[in-house]
């Protein structure tokens, strides 16, 4: 169990591939949307690219100029959420995590790539909007993930303290955020990202799944 401060701890956490299962779904709108527009991309070469706000995912994929890649990133935004947002559902043991922390007095936060307004449709649709203090999405604030900007800003609006705080994220970016935010505690959960770009991202906690997760964070 770590260390957390017993009378306000927060628990800062990334969206897709954190809490919920998401990471195909937005491959496959992406694989789907850069067809659209003669580009052939494999699920497999986008996976490992998800956590970078989508906008420069298609950037990266592309190299266009950036009038073409906000229109790309437009018609992906539109498909995505089409087909592809109201089937997210919960990874295994989220449920029970947030409930505990919740019940445990845990002041919660998002801070995720995705957009404030598909960040919200998902708690909403998974009925945790009310656990949740506060959702900062990529347009939250003026600069996503790894900027520290969008961690900063949950947690004063969790008035914590970033000694007294952990941030949960399957990415270097959620670690970046986490680590130059001055989160003391940054749990690396394995998935989407192997344990040593983790940790060379500044995770010095690595969790295999979200039982893990709830056991370094709650008493037996």
């Amino acid at each position: 169990m770590l260390n957390l401060s017993k009378k306000k701890p927060t628990a800062i956490f990334d969206l897709d591939g954190t809490l919920v299962d998401s990471l195909h779904g937005i491959a496959l709108a992406m694989k789907k949307t850069l067809a659209e527009f003669n580009y052939e991309v494999s699920v497999d070469n986008i996976l490992p690219r998800i956590g970078a706000p989508m906008i420069e995912v298609v950037e990266e994929l592309t190299q266009e100029k950036p009038e073409e890649i906000k229109k790309i990133y437009k018609e992906y935004l539109a498909l995505y959420r089409r087909a592809y947002l109201r089937q997210i559902i919960p990874l295994s043991g989220a449920d029970k995590l947030i409930n505990n922390l919740y019940d445990s007095h845990f002041s919660l936060a998002i801070v995720t790539n995705k957009t404030e307004q598909d960040a919200r449709s998902v708690i909403e649709a998974l009925s945790w909007s009310t656990k949740f203090k506060i959702i900062v999405g990529r347009d939250t604030k003026k600069l996503p993930k790894p900027h520290p900007e969008g961690t900063i800003y949950a947690l004063n609006k969790c008035n914590a303290n970033p000694n007294e705080s952990v941030f949960i994220g399957d990415t270097e970016y959620d670690m970046a955020a986490g680590k130059n935010a001055g989160v003391k505690f940054l749990i690396g959960l394995l998935g989407s990202r192997d344990a040593t770009l983790l940790e060379a991202a500044g995770a010095n906690q690595i969790a295999n799944n979200l039982c893990d997760v709830e056991k370094m964070l709650l008493p037996n």
